[in-house]
């Protein structure tokens, strides 16, 4: 399929409904449905929130995908940089690269690995300098996705009740 070009823009509050209803549709659509995490609405609502970042990408009026930039605050357990083994995590600024998910029907076209460009770019206007993520060592395309901006994995874990790979990208170089 080909790469499209598509506005990005912050997400807030008051695409909850839509975000809810893209994750669904999301899952409804994997063979595994393990392969991808779903928040709860109470995430989603601090997701769309500050000092996190939703960024989506918009193909005209239509959300043709989202990713999050998570800002982990004391207390809430969000901290992956925490179990990194091959980083020393309190040498840096940490956020995680959250979730993306993208419609079915506009995958493969790249919005994955632009919505990450794009989050890194973020991170580092905001003096955030090592971004983690996990993802299902079985969910070919969002490691797949994940290589491609530069991350690297660091061990596999039990997280959110599954198996996942924790990845990291320290002092990345971001060019979209």
């Amino acid at each position: 399929m080909a790469l499209i070009s598509p506005t990005i823009r912050p997400c807030g509050p008051e695409h909850l409904e839509t975000v809810l209803a893209i994750e669904q549709e999301a899952v409804s659509c994997l063979e595994r449905p393990d392969l991808l995490r779903r928040n709860t609405p109470e995430m989603w609502r601090r997701c769309l929130a500050a000092p996190h970042l939703c960024l989506g990408a918009w193909v005209g009026e239509e959300l043709a995908g989202f990713a999050v930039l998570y800002v982990p605050q004391p207390g809430d357990g969000e901290d992956l940089s925490v179990l990194l083994t091959k980083v020393d995590a309190a040498a840096h600024t940490s956020a995680n690269f959250k979730i993306c998910i993208v419609r079915p029907q506009w995958r493969g076209r790249g919005l994955q690995v632009l919505l990450g460009k794009h989050l890194g770019r973020e991170a580092r206007a905001r003096g955030i300098d090592l971004l983690c993520a996990t993802a299902s060592p079985y969910n070919k395309p969002s490691v797949h996705s994940l290589l491609a901006l530069g991350y690297q994995a660091d061990h596999i874990l039990t997280k959110y009740g599954y198996e996942r790979m924790l990845f990291y990208c320290v002092n990345f170089d971001i060019r979209i």
